[in-house]
């Protein structure tokens, strides 16, 4: 599994990544030997408890009431009054940038990318032999190595490191063998331009060259070999990162060269070899970007690079979120491109989508202890911001957070009353952890974060409204994230009782009631959630067919919309089953038909959304269609360095930037196609078109524990299960069932006939 390409990256989208969870490193390679350094908690802005406008509460209460009503003007006026204070907001920024030049202009250029390893491997050729540059991010030695090689005498060598912004400053330590770099982070798009963590950033080398400092850094001479070890770090968790810097590389230099690099390669290939998914391909005699044309081109036909990709989305969330990370992924991973965080939207946490999806390959793709970082951000750091904000701003118990986050736990609402006021994302990203546990089956796990889901649901509950129409409890504020309504010919974005809010809300009740009776913590507040659960709307059906968005069957501003919140309901919640439910089945099809319809454009452009499309008609068990919104991803949204980025209308300054979750949304949806676990259920291919003719996927895992492999041909499907846990499984393939008791530990396996 691997990149590769035959010349040296212009750009960003060009550039390779490599990360340790903590460091991200995009590799330019060639003559030039850019590597653009960022690191997760390199942030400006600054912690903030409560950003809210004087009086935001006695607003909100009004707002609520207003709402209620149907007075949608007078509650968006009142809500101005209750949007967050961006003030010192802040942003993940780039940390700095190293070179590691040759001043001479080669021949020839190639440049790789090993997924299973993690290596960027680049070899230049000259008259006079091959240069080799080796490089990788480890996560065991928190350090990056950067090795350059040559057959016989190299040309002159140019080695530079610098930080991102102002004010930063660069210093040899000549007798150390030492750059090191000290810089702050700081902004005034999201901040003040005075508010951000302090990093620094340290490099050793080791050369058999001869070394000197002039105008250009240092320049190498007659060097057969350069070493390089980095790192970086911020003052966010560390009182010294200076030290910490020098403590790393210390010990990575006592190691040697060799040491780190095989402890890299043997923890990124652990993980990274949890799971293989493989189908022949066409075009491996292509460099990628030429592959990746080659399959627009063609429109498909080259089923290796679907799986490429794939595999590359887990390759980017596991070197953006390692079990130790001390932030989650943000908008862009533990990279970042200098363009999302000079953006409106900014590089932060999203929870109107982009954070979860993040995540969504992680657990059942075997990388479930990378969520890890996510999980305890949202206890620790949004939870307690989130308990003040219930409280200042809704006078609720219990804890919330709204459309966006950052590193500091940022929990007030969005700085526009169009898009801020998500009040169930809380909720929606709190149900990660009830995902960990149903893949772990971890008691000790779930006992240390049921209080995140139960207080979430205090505050769900106590923000419930009754409907003077119907009697039903409805949420008050609600919208469906980004999306606009058309009521009396004026546009607005939020009502109460939306479907969106109904279903999370629904879901954390049930979670709730669930893992009280696991734990054995069931008491009053628990049982009334049953009761509770029942007087919230159920779904229904619009004027058109389509599953009502909203609880009034309002007109759709905007019916191309990227956003289909309101679906939450088929994929992840698990809580509409189409086989179950046709009606709600057609319902879904209408919905995705009409966002679908003539002239739709802002749905195709968003890189999340076109993985959404794939996963929806997977759940659907619509194999051509979910197999159709394969390709466009690869053709249309993907970059020369297979990195997918919300494309935007071409004439719009946002197009082209790379989001995180475009990735790892695409892997979501494919394992969506290869098997689905809920509702006491293994799905096995339940989506697969007929063009996926043969291929294997080892390592998926399911809900209870269990893990499933499968290989198929034109003919049948044969595979295993290997249980998690004791109990009784029921498989199913085209149509086709079979019934098995397992224990755990047990292996068991199946075949089935593909019709």
């Amino acid at each position: 599994m691997k990149l590769w390409y035959r010349q040296e990256a212009k750009e960003w989208t060009q550039a390779l990544p490599i990360g340790n969870g903590h460091m991200g490193a995009m590799c330019y390679g060639g003559a030039g030997g850019r590597f653009d350094l960022t690191e997760n908690t390199c942030w400006s802005g600054r912690p903030e408890a409560c950003p809210l406008r004087e009086n935001a509460g006695e607003a909100m209460e009004k707002a609520r009431r207003e709402l209620l009503a149907g007075h949608y003007s007078e509650a968006d006026a009142l809500l101005e009054n209750c949007t967050g204070v961006k003030k010192l907001y802040g942003t993940q920024v780039p940390m700095g940038r190293l070179t590691a030049a040759v001043e001479a202009q080669p021949l020839a250029v190639c440049r790789e990318l090993e997924l299973e390893t993690g290596l960027a491997l680049d070899t230049l050729e000259f008259p006079e032999g091959k240069v080799r540059r080796e490089s990788f991010l480890s996560n065991p030695d928190k350090v990056m190595g950067v090795r350059m090689t040559a057959e016989g005498k190299m040309p002159a060598l140019c080695l530079w490191l610098e930080g991102w912004s102002q004010p930063s400053k660069t210093q040899w330590d000549e007798k150390g063998c030492a750059l090191w770099v000290k810089g702050r982070a700081l902004e005034i798009i999201h901040s003040d331009g005075l508010s951000g963590v302090s990093y620094e950033i340290g490099l050793r080398y080791e050369t058999d060259g001869a070394v000197e400092w002039n105008r250009r850094g240092l320049v190498i001479e007659n060097a057969t070999y350069l070493t390089l070890f980095v790192t970086a770090a911020t003052d966010m968790f560390e009182q010294d990162p200076g030290a910490l810097c020098r403590s790393r590389l210390e010990q990575a230099a006592a190691k040697g060269w060799e040491a780190v690099r095989s402890g890299h390669i043997a923890e990124h290939s652990a993980g990274m070899g949890r799971f293989s998914f493989q189908m022949p391909g066409s075009r491996e005699d292509l460099p990628t970007g030429e592959r990746i044309r080659a399959f627009a081109e063609q429109g498909g036909g080259d089923n290796g690079l679907i799986a490429l990709f794939f595999q590359y989305g887990r390759y980017l969330i596991f070197n953006s979120s390692r079990p130790d990370s001390l932030l989650p992924a943000a908008l862009q991973g533990v990279w970042n491109d200098d363009r999302a965080c000079r953006m409106e939207w900014t590089d932060d946490m999203h929870l109107d989508i982009n954070t979860q999806m993040n995540y969504y390959p992680a657990e059942n793709t075997g990388l479930g202890d990378c969520t890890l970082p996510l999980l305890r951000w949202i206890k620790d750091v949004l939870v307690p911001n989130g308990r003040t904000m219930a409280k200042a701003l809704y006078g609720a118990e219990g804890w919330c957070a709204h459309t966006v986050s950052n590193a500091y736990g940022w929990a007030a609402p969005g700085w526009d009353v169009g898009w801020g006021f998500g009040v169930t994302c809380g909720g929606w990203v709190a149900t990660h952890t009830w995902e960990h546990y149903l893949y772990t089956g971890d008691r000790e796990f779930l006992a240390e974060y049921y209080d995140v889901l139960a207080q979430c649901a205090r505050f769900l509950k106590d923000i419930l409204m009754e409907d003077p129409e119907t009697g039903e409890l409805v949420t008050v504020p609600s919208y469906s994230p980004e999306n606009t309504f058309l009521w009396n010919g004026e546009y607005h974005n939020l009502s109460a009782g939306g479907t969106f809010d109904t279903t999370v809300t629904r879901t954390i009740f049930g979670i709730v009631r669930e893992a009280a009776a696991i734990l054995g913590k069931e008491d009053a507040f628990t049982d009334s959630l049953a009761e509770t659960a029942k007087k919230l709307p159920p779904y229904r059906i619009g004027k058109h067919g389509q599953l009502m968005e909203w609880h009034k069957d309002y007109d759709e501003a905007f019916p191309d919309h990227r956003h289909t919140s309101h679906l939450l309901s088929l994929h992840p919640f698990n809580a509409i089953d189409p086989a179950e439910s046709p009606e709600l089945k057609a319902a879904i099809e209408t919905t995705l038909a009409r966002r679908l319809g003539k002239d739709a454009k802002d749905i195709v452009y968003a890189n999340w959304a076109g993985a959404l499309l794939i996963t929806y008609y997977a759940r659907l068990l619509d194999r051509e269609k979910a197999g159709q919104f394969v390709k466009p991803m690869i053709a249309f949204l993907s970059r020369e360095n297979m990195m997918i980025t919300h494309q935007g209308p071409t004439t719009s300054v946002t197009g082209g930037i790379y989001e995180l979750d475009g990735n790892t949304g695409f892997t979501a949806a494919v394992a969506e196609m290869l098997m689905q676990s809920y509702n006491g259920v293994l799905r096995i291919l339940p989506a697969v078109p007929a063009d996926w003719e043969t291929g294997e996927f080892s390592g998926m895992r399911a809900y209870g524990g269990h893990t499933v492999s499968a290989k198929w041909d034109a003919g049948t499907v044969t595979g295993s299960v290997t249980a998690g846990s004791d109990g009784e499984l029921l498989l199913r393939c085209f149509g086709q069932e079979q019934k098995v008791s397992a224990k755990a530990g047990e292996t068991i396996p199946f075949s089935f006939m593909r019709k």
